[in-house]
């Protein structure tokens, strides 16, 4: 009994609190839109409204205005009225604890506040937008009409600054004074919706002429004044060329008469106002111009130094040809005696036929002057400077040429005297090997020899011809003395094994008698130093033995030789 009476306690206090939590959640929400609806109901229109009503509109914007004054009066006299009415049964619902109620149309009538909130906002800013039309219309017609008069000031008073377009630019004032008009009945009318077309044509108009105002004026001088004046000055320079035989890669008379053409054309141009057109050739007679002027400026200065440069190639081109001359007469009394490896013949000759292109450009060149015949003066002096830098090339091949046969009778000189000593050589060595008294010498030694011999024979046979070749002789030169080289080698080496063969063989006598292995080593070196002729197999098998028996004795014996060697080579 005791748990169900306090269950019944719980329970009415949970529904007494959710009572009072629906009761004060809900009023709090429709306080919220009361406070919304007081405060639109508050912000009164009515005094804009009066300034707007006075501003005699017409049209479209008092249309407009009109439908914005039905709106705001219908939102205060209907729309916040009934709303605060829903707000009020809301309450006394609340009251009444009818929370179903409530909860279904506390959600429409925010809706509803919220929309009446937007149409008073949308109201207002339309309202605002009215007014600040009206001030910008009266704004910018001020600022029109004190450009306009700024502009027919200008075209009054510089007419002459306009040329051909003039006219054009009176018929554009009169369509901004239509413009103007048409404009200023609709902002006197309070039409404002309507005068926007007007009144962007008037700025479009109004734009065009003052560009026109800006733009003409320049490029009309240069028609006017600037490029008649140096159209006149170039007719007058191309003139003075021709009389004085000088004529152009191109036909600047015909360039000047077609820029005075283009001249015509855009002034055609400013009479139509077409400024883009306009502009774009004033730039291009400009460059046009600029052009014909360079032209001019290049022959005259090319005509200017003509002359310098064609008296000094033809000193250059006389040089080279008298060293020409020499280096022909040179390599054909060379020919006669010696053989050219490097071309030098087909080089000359090939020079022979760049000297004459020179010749025959140079040739021209002097009788076009001497007949005074047109030239294109820019052209001859690019002629002139490439038959020099042509005529220098040349003279690097002719010393080229020059130094490489210049030096054969030298090198012929120096192989006679290598071959003399190649010669004096091989008889020194013959001579020492012979003062050796030896029982005979190697077949390879003999054979080398005679091979080395024979190297010397022909290369003294060759340079003995009445035609010969250094560049064979040369490395033939180069291999006899790497073979002289080799032979002097095997002939010291004869020389010096066979003599310390010999001192050895003496030496091991005192051995040969105690030592078995001595006299069979002495017999073996014996018979290869007297029947084979290998002095440095005996040299080999005696020392070896001796060292057996007294080791050192080599070493000692062959440092004490090469004592004597020394000595003697530095008294000799």
């Amino acid at each position: 009994m005791v748990v169900l009476l306090i269950a019944v306690i719980v329970i009415a206090i949970v529904a007494y609190l959710a009572i009072l939590y629906f009761q004060r959640s809900y009023s709090e929400a429709i306080t919220v839109e009361k406070n919304k609806v007081e405060k639109m109901a508050n912000e009164s229109l009515e005094d804009q409204l009066a300034k707007i009503s006075q501003l005699n509109l017409s049209g479209e914007s008092l249309t407009e205005f009109e439908t914005l004054d039905k709106g705001y009066h219908f939102l205060k006299n209907r729309e916040l009225p009934e709303l605060s009415e829903l707000l009020n049964d809301l309450t006394d619902a609340v009251h009444h604890y009818q929370f179903m109620r409530v909860s279904r149309e506390i959600k429409l009538v925010q809706q509803k506040t919220a929309g009446a909130e937007q149409h008073a906002s949308e109201i207002k800013e339309k309202l605002d937008l009215i007014q600040t039309s009206t001030k910008q219309h009266e704004n910018i017609l001020k600022e029109l009409q004190e450009k306009y008069q700024s502009l027919r000031t200008v075209l009054l008073t510089k007419n002459f600054s306009f040329g051909p377009g003039i006219d054009a630019l009176e018929e554009k004032s009169a369509e901004i004074e239509e413009d103007f008009g048409k404009y200023t009945k609709y902002s006197e009318s309070g039409d404002f919706v309507s005068s926007e077309e007007p009144l962007n044509k008037l700025r479009s108009d109004m734009d065009a002429i003052e560009d026109a105002v800006e733009q003409i004026p320049p490029i009309f001088k240069n028609l006017h004044n600037v490029f008649p004046e140096q159209l006149e000055e170039l007719t007058a320079g191309i003139k003075q060329m021709k009389d004085n035989h000088c004529i152009f890669t191109t036909d600047l008379s015909a360039k000047v008469a077609e820029i005075t053409k283009e001249c015509q054309e855009n002034e055609h141009n400013l009479a139509d106002l077409n400024l883009a057109a306009a502009s774009e050739l004033d730039e291009q007679i400009v460059t046009e111009i600029d052009h014909v002027y360079a032209e001019i400026e290049s022959e005259y200065a090319a005509a200017t130094i003509l002359g310098n440069k064609f008296q000094e190639l033809g000193q250059f081109l006389n040089h080279a040809q008298q060293q020409q001359k020499e280096l022909k007469i040179e390599l054909d009394r060379l020919g006669q005696n010696y053989t050219f490896n490097n071309q030098e013949e087909e080089r000359a000759a090939q020079l022979d036929q760049q000297l004459n292109e020179i010749q025959q450009h140079y040739t021209q060149l002097e009788q076009t002057k001497e007949k005074k015949q047109d030239l294109v003066c820019s052209t001859a002096v690019a002629q002139l400077d490439d038959d020099k830098e042509r005529l220098t090339n040349a003279e690097k091949e002719q010393q080229a040429i020059n130094a490489g046969i210049s030096g054969l009778w030298k090198e012929e000189k120096d192989a006679l005297d290598a071959v003399e000593n190649f010669d004096t050589e091989i008889h020194r060595m013959k001579r020492e090997v012979e003062k050796l008294n030896l029982p005979g010498l190697p077949e390879d030694y003999l054979e080398y020899f005679f091979k080395v011999s024979d190297e010397i024979e022909a290369l003294d046979a060759e340079l003995n011809k009445m035609k010969i070749d250094m560049a064979e002789i040369t490395r033939s030169l180069i291999n006899t003395q790497s073979d002289l080289d080799v032979l002097n080698n095997k002939t010291i080496e004869i020389k010096d094994s066979s003599m310390l063969a010999e001192r050895l063989l003496q030496y091991s006598n005192r051995y040969r008698n105690r030592y078995p292995e001595v006299e069979q080593a002495y017999q073996q070196s014996l018979i290869a130093f007297e029947k084979e002729f290998a002095y440095v197999e005996a040299l080999d098998n005696i020392s070896q033995a001796i060292d057996t028996v007294e080791p050192g004795a080599f070493k000692r014996i062959s440092e004490q030789f090469e004592a004597e060697k020394d000595s003697l080579n530095t008294l000799v």
